[in-house]
């Protein structure tokens, strides 16, 4: 360490923002040079800062470093203490969502006529315009749609046909790769593409991710009593060719998620089990799919007791993993190997129409860090890991009887937004849950040396590594949950009259419906619900910014 003290201060502070930020704060304990060097240079704090927040930097930005690191603090400051920076209500008056989104600073949504995508730019500060709604026409049915907003400015619409003949009924699925900012065909994509599925159009559920040039589109038929029917298709959507089919013998797929542009997780709720897959690189000219029928790993769910079984399994994590971005709007967003993951349970009796549903979190270093331990094992896995093995220590269960399952566009980097389900009827507050281990430990620190929390912070919600969750009571599971992961809560001073939240790296999108889906026809109904789209009116949308 001594050759640094005979080089410049300005390299020597150039070195530091190659360290971690615990190495910075040791380097800052050790003299008054590197102490002053450190705490008065901005590069170094906003460096320090943007990780124990889980944020990366966007070089593209404009702004200075002093204004980024400024813009940071604020934020952070607004999100510990429920702080918005400004709240404003935007009109909706859609008589009924069938699908919806939230991603990079744009809401989507589409209406019980499938017929169009309706979507807003969301204010970023009180002086930008009132938003207004902008509309992609959809041809045919419209199914379910994908981002990629930060990276390619990208829609993937997905719609359906049918066509009868003497064997029976098909559903041709068709996807169409559009800019989203103008709603015409994609300048890098080769669309439309088309499948054919033997599956009813009143059953066939799809779901979509894109991450670079590739798009994971999950296939399922909704319907209960098979197994072997679903698969996920990786698309090269700019070449307009399927890339590889992924599926194991026995399956139930919902979502895929990606954990790097090359390794995707797959819900399958046949096998209870998170499946890890390595998508195949690129084999140049080739035309036809690898077809790939072994995962790289398995993780197993909690055994549950006979007579129950698991009726729906989604999950979802934000930002994606992205090779590049074309938004220059944030100064800094989350990074997506820090972000949390947060998955949807549902668990029913031999009966699927009385659902015992439940939330669970983990972070998406977690699988890979999983993952690069199973490597090293000198003979590879072929059955998943139980529960025991990897989950009590990684992950947070949640009751969710009290949270809106129907809204799963809830986690945001490593935080968490919920409402309610007593609201509308009675106010309730919004309630965020960090999961960041940085800020955990830095307020249980505070809290074993009698200093106050943050303000707003609400103690008995504060869960440390020495207390878990378990759900043995509930006479579901036959084996001990227990999830460790600990996390910080905080929630609104004011109380909402919403029906749900949605949420992105800015801020908080409170949903106030106009009508539930009792007041929908029953049949369309039970069409949509199977594919796990929301079915009520949104009157508005009540936007709270924290930056």
């Amino acid at each position: 360490m001594g050759i640094l003290y005979h080089l410049p201060n300005e390299l020597v502070a150039h070195i530091f923002l190659f360290c971690t930020f615990k190495d910075i704060l040791s380097f800052q304990a050790t003299c008054r040079l590197f102490h002053e060097i450190i705490t008065t240079s901005s590069s170094i704090q906003y460096r320090i800062a943007l990780e124990i927040s889980g944020l990366e930097d966007n070089p593209q930005h404009e702004l200075s470093i002093p204004d980024r690191l400024q813009l940071l603090q604020r934020r952070e400051a607004a999100w510990t203490l429920f702080q918005p920076n400004f709240i404003q209500t935007v009109p909706v008056k859609n008589t009924a969502v069938v699908i919806y989104e939230l991603s990079g600073g744009t809401y989507l949504l589409s209406g019980i006529s499938r017929d169009s995508i309706n979507h807003l730019r969301l204010p970023s500060t009180p002086s930008d315009p009132t938003p207004c709604w902008d509309h992609i026409p959809v041809a045919d049915e419209l199914l379910d749609f994908g981002l990629a907003v930060t990276e390619h400015d990208l829609i993937g619409v997905l719609t359906t046909l049918v066509k009868i003949h003497s064997k029976g009924v098909d559903s041709t699925l068709q996807i169409r790769f559009l800019q989203l900012s103008t709603g015409l065909p994609h300048p890098l994509s080769r669309s439309p593409m088309r499948f054919t599925q033997h599956i009813l159009m009143d059953n066939l559920g799809v779901g979509i991710e894109i991450v670079g040039n590739i798009a994971a589109l999950v296939i399922r038929d909704v319907s209960f009593g098979h197994h072997n029917r679903d698969k996920v298709l990786i698309l090269d959507w700019k070449r307009g060719i399927v890339r590889a089919e992924l599926y194991i013998e026995s399956r139930r797929y919902q979502s895929a998620i990606f954990l790097t542009p090359e390794i995707l997780l797959v819900t399958n709720a046949q096998e209870r089990c998170l499946e890890i897959w390595r998508i195949p690189p690129d084999s140049g000219e080739s035309v036809s799919p690898i077809i790939c029928k072994q995962p790289a790993l398995s993780l197993g769910l909690p055994a549950i007791h006979p007579g129950f079984m698991v009726s729906e399994f989604a999950c979802r994590g934000a930002p994606n993993p992205i090779l590049s971005s074309c938004d220059t709007s944030r100064p800094f967003h989350s990074s997506p190997i820090e972000s949390i993951m947060v998955f949807h349970l549902t668990i029913s009796p031999l009966d699927p129409r009385i659902p015992i549903p439940f939330v669970f979190f983990a972070h998406r270093r977690t699988f890979l860090e999983i993952l690069a331990k199973a490597k090293l094992d000198p003979e590879p896995r072929t059955t998943p890991i139980p529960w025991s093995g990897w989950g009590p220590p990684k992950t947070r269960w949640l009751r969710a009887r009290s949270i809106p399952t129907e809204w799963i566009t809830t986690t945001s980097g490593q935080r968490y937004a919920y409402v309610s389900t007593h609201a509308p009827a009675l106010p309730q507050p919004v309630v965020v849950l960090d999961f960041n281990q940085n800020h955990v430990r830095k307020v249980i620190a505070n809290m074993k040396n009698h200093v106050p929390p943050y303000h707003g912070v609400f103690p008995n919600e504060m869960i440390t590594t020495d207390t878990k969750d378990t759900y043995e009571k509930m006479k579901v599971f036959a084996e001990d949950v227990g999830g460790y992961l600990p996390y910080v809560a905080v929630k609104s001073v004011q109380t909402y009259e919403f029906h749900g939240v949605l949420m992105d790296d800015e801020r908080i999108i409170g949903i106030k419906v106009s009508c539930t889906w009792f007041e929908i026809a029953e049949d369309i109904y039970l069409t949509n619900l199977k594919r796990n789209h929301v079915l009520s009116g949104v009157e508005s949308i009540e936007v709270i910014h924290m930056g």
